[in-house]
């Protein structure tokens, strides 16, 4: 009380500003006085507040400021919806910011991270005595500005003799608070800058930033957002509180959403929303565009748009363009890429599966360095999930953004040509797939999916008919020796409609009537086999059924098989 009556009015406005960590010349250009009445006043101001020097100054005006004013209340965007759900996520990001100094919540375009980064933030905001700011990157389109967004959410202007970075350091060297800083995709190089500069001119500071891809510096720590959780395997979307969600946030965020259109789901439906979710990838921006849509739609007519999920989700008008579909989405992180990244990205959106490096070179064309390289590169833009195993790293795409890239490969004329390397992949492995080995189960269990699209394609295309047929064949053997034996019999019948000649249709669907007689079904035994004595009658004309087979017909074994190498 007795200090603030010593010092006068003018005296408390030059301790204020160097608080601020104002040069003189800075303090005097702001109260428009000279920079000797400004030595003066700091000096009277030293001798005063008995304190040594200029540092210990701006510490007491930092003090008398925090005791004089109330605590700031987060500069944080308002939420306009519930938070549903990731209390497990908040709490491990919790977690990382009280143990380290800058922490990049890391996802994909659509995963959720600024609701995340935000939801922790407010749970973190009694700890920052100095506030919680919020900074929106999006509008930043030059690396080195990120410094003058920062600056404009604290509320400061530039200092003379000072860069941004500089002036948002003075003015934060001992403050005890938060920054938020969203969406760094774009900008990364500038942010990383800034931040290293900050970090190391204020000690108390804390940095959460969300991007889809990692800043790359020494000091940060990742914490990469998870898709929401979906229901277990094998759980309809109920569960034992009979909540009917399953525990999966996933389906309390379509649930809430929906809901909050006007349309409330029956319990009943639940399992067909977990469903929905599921093919949805647990993306939260997806799964609310296309909870947007169920009041028109229904569930039935949202699970018949997911064959084409790029149409379908999109949304209403939103803050952002690139929230309003999935597309605007992926087309943000699509146009960070250059133009080499971009025509991987497209091209290895024909695998269904996990793939490998190598394998993704042979698919492509392109060089198998560049490809490894391109590769971590789409999963450092989260653009690629990565998973490791024994037998080596494998990356994996989610369900939109394959179907974003086959859209692409559209566009750019590659489509075919790029399914008909991956055909041709696919014949490779199969014929790999033939020969024995220790682990055929667990390669075949990997491969099998693959080999299933790329048929999928060719037996449609009149061009690749012959290279269809080999696969269905491969695949109808490959399937009895895993003792798939109703799909080998169905890959049999295929074959046999693929075939060129009636020889080889005959063969076919003798092979598939012998599988059909391991499979118990005599009206199919019966069918096929006599299906395939019509198709190619031996000379006399004779078109009577094969003899009665018993069990495992010798003629419908894989060579494998019958030599004992089949994996059991």
């Amino acid at each position: 009380m007795g200090e603030a009556a010593n010092i006068s009015p003018r005296e408390a406005e030059v301790l204020e500003l160097v608080g601020d960590h104002l040069s003189n010349a800075e303090i005097g250009a702001r109260l428009y006085i000279s920079v000797r009445t400004v030595e003066t006043h700091v000096s009277s101001l030293l001798r005063k507040l008995e304190v040594p020097d200029r540092r210990a100054l701006a510490r007491r005006a930092s003090d008398r400021t925090r005791t004089d004013r109330r605590r700031p209340a987060p500069a944080l965007p308002i939420r306009l919806t519930p938070f549903i759900g990731r209390a497990g996520e908040r709490a491990a990001l919790t977690a990382m910011l009280e143990e380290h100094r800058q922490v990049t919540a890391l996802g994909p375009g659509g995963v959720g991270k600024t609701r995340l980064a935000l939801a922790v933030a407010s749970d973190a905001a009694d700890a920052f005595t100095d506030g919680v700011w919020f900074v929106d990157l999006v509008p930043v389109t030059d690396p080195a500005m990120v410094a003058t967004a920062v600056a404009e959410a604290l509320g400061l202007g530039e200092q003379l003799g000072h860069d941004m970075a500089e002036s948002v350091a003075a003015a934060l060297a001992d403050r005890h608070a938060l920054l938020v800083l969203d969406n760094c995709e774009h900008v990364v190089d500038g942010a990383a800058l800034f931040l290293e500069h900050l970090l190391a001119a204020c000690p108390r500071i804390r940095v959460l930033v969300t991007s889809r891809s990692r800043l790359m510096v020494p000091f940060e720590r990742v914490y990469p957002v998870p898709a929401l959780s979906l229901p277990p395997a094998g759980d309809a979307g109920g569960d034992a509180s009979g909540s009917g969600d399953g525990g999966s946030d996933a389906v309390r965020l379509f649930i809430d959403r929906a809901t909050s259109m006007g349309r409330p789901l029956d319990p009943a439906q639940h399992g067909q929303v977990a469903e929905i979710c599921e093919r949805l990838d647990g993306m939260a921006l997806a799964i609310e565009l296309a909870a947007a849509r169920y009041p028109t739609l229904g569930l039935d007519g949202i699970t018949a748009a997911l064959a084409h999920p790029l149409r379908m989700l999109t949304g209403g008008s939103r803050a952002q363009d690139r929230h309003r579909s999935v597309r605007a989405a992926l087309d943000w992180s699509h146009d960070l890429l250059d133009p080499a990244d971009r025509a991987l990205l497209r091209q290895v959106s024909v695998f269904v599966t996990p793939f490998t490096a190598p394998a993704a070179a042979e698919v492509t064309g392109f060089d198998a360095a560049s490809v490894a390289d391109g590769l971590a590169r789409l999963a450092e833009q989260s653009l690629l999930a990565v998973t490791f195993s024994p037998d080596g790293t494998r990356y994996r795409a989610l369900e939109t953004l394959r179907q974003y890239g086959a859209d692409r490969l559209t566009e750019a004329g590659e489509l075919h040509d790029t399914r008909a390397r991956h055909l041709n992949w696919c014949l490779a492995r199969s014929a790999e797939l033939g020969l024995p080995a220790t682990d055929w189960r667990a390669r075949f269990d990997r491969a099998a999916d693959e080999l299933r699209a790329a048929l999928a394609w060719a037996e449609h295309r009149p061009e690749q008919r012959a290279d269809a047929h080999r696969l269905a064949r491969a695949l109808a053997e490959l399937a009895f020796t895993r003792h798939l034996i109703a799909e080998s019999q169905q890959r049999y019948e295929q074959a046999a409609a693929l075939a060129d000649t009636p020889a080889d249709t005959a063969a076919m669907l003798r092979h598939a009537a012998a599988v059909a007689a391991c499979r118990l079904h005599g009206d199919d035994m019966h069918r096929l086999g006599r299906g395939g004595a019509g198709a190619a009658p031996p000379p006399g004309g004779c078109t009577a059924a094969p003899p009665r087979q018993r069990g495992r017909a010798p003629g419908a074994l894989p060579r494998r098989e019958r030599e004992g190498g089949g994996a059991r």
